[in-house]
């Protein structure tokens, strides 16, 4: 992580260098179906690919988890359209570098002196530490007798 995220004015939509790769916080965008939705992005193989980061709020609806739905978007505006063709495909190697992403942008967000709204925390509503990747949230190609499938 940059040494100046930590505490200071650093914004949570620059890039920030990991050991595994570059990740970031995007802002919200309008996306496809006019919702307002909270995204982050990674840089794999040279290229850009935006997710959703949401809220996934506890039985006390104060205490939250982050939420990771979908990733792969090329455009940050295409987040959450439904199909998969219009995500990337990664390998499995992929998926883990994401997560290890994904996660490590989580960490870092909180230490911004401004963090990104989907984590802010109050006396009331405190971030519980858990990053939850829903089931289909990045696309993996298998590959099965020399042929890849989606």
């Amino acid at each position: 992580m940059n040494s100046d995220a930590a505490g200071s004015t650093f914004s949570p939509f620059d890039w920030v260098q990991f050991p595994e790769g570059r990740a970031r916080f995007a802002g919200t965008f309008r996306c496809w179906d006019e919702t307002g939705r909270k995204t982050f992005a990674l840089e794999l193989h040279g290229r850009e690919y935006f997710g959703e980061i949401k809220r996934s709020y506890l039985e006390n609806q104060n205490d939250y988890n982050i939420a990771i739905d979908a990733f792969g978007y090329g455009r940050g505006e295409d987040v959450g359209m439904p199909g998969a063709d219009v995500r990337g495909v990664f390998t499995a190697d992929d998926e883990v570098i994401a997560h290890n992403l994904v996660i490590q942008l989580t960490q870092a967000g909180l230490e911004y002196a401004d963090p990104p709204t989907v984590l802010d925390q109050t006396e009331t509503s405190r971030f519980m530490g858990k990053v939850e990747f829903q089931d289909g949230w990045i696309l993996v190609a298998a590959e099965v007798g020399g042929t890849v499938m989606q």
